[in-house]
């Protein structure tokens, strides 16, 4: 076999492996808004979707903002961004939130929150920085920055799931 058939052969056997290694598996295409008609505005979604996807996130936001006793260290992470809540504690201001499907092929999403940070990007309620400035619409981002951060309470015990349900129920029949 000639040398140039066998280069030929050898190219077209790596070049699977070259093309796997550009597809950056760690990142997930993200939609990042600044509010509902900017969501609107972008096209991807309807107006329905985007005010649903808002309310979502700003519920996330009520319940998972970072807290902080006083307003110095609030601005310390996010400039001047913050507000006093009820209990007297610091909360960052609503900057924005991001909308990211779960899985391929699910209609399950997961939303966040987003605040400006003192660094010049997005940030999540973990801190997690999303995407390069305040960039808006399909975003990338590393794929362990899209999960919701948990919610840090204290759990009652209760005697185990189940329990009592488990001696009344039936597998068919």
């Amino acid at each position: 076999m000639k040398r140039s058939k066998k280069l030929k052969l050898a190219l077209m056997g790596v070049t699977p492996l070259l093309v796997t290694g550009c597809n950056d598996s760690s990142t997930k295409t993200t939609l990042i808004y600044k509010n509902v008609e900017s969501c609107v505005n972008d096209g991807v979604l309807d107006k329905a979707s985007c005010q649903y996807y808002y309310n979502r996130s700003w519920t996330e936001h009520l319940s998972k903002a970072p807290r902080y006793s006083d307003k110095k260290s609030c601005e310390t992470d996010f400039s001047h961004q913050c507000q006093e809540i009820a209990s007297g504690e610091y909360i960052p201001t609503l900057e924005g939130f991001m909308v990211t499907r779960e899985a391929r092929n699910s209609s399950s999403f997961t939303v966040l929150p987003l605040y400006l940070g003192s660094g010049g990007h997005y940030r999540t309620p973990s801190y997690d920085r999303m995407g390069s400035g305040y960039k808006q619409g399909r975003v990338k981002v590393k794929k362990e920055k899209t999960v919701k951060p948990s919610l840090k309470s204290t759990t009652m015990k209760r005697g185990g799931f189940g329990s009592r349900a488990a001696a009344r129920g039936s597998w068919g029949g």
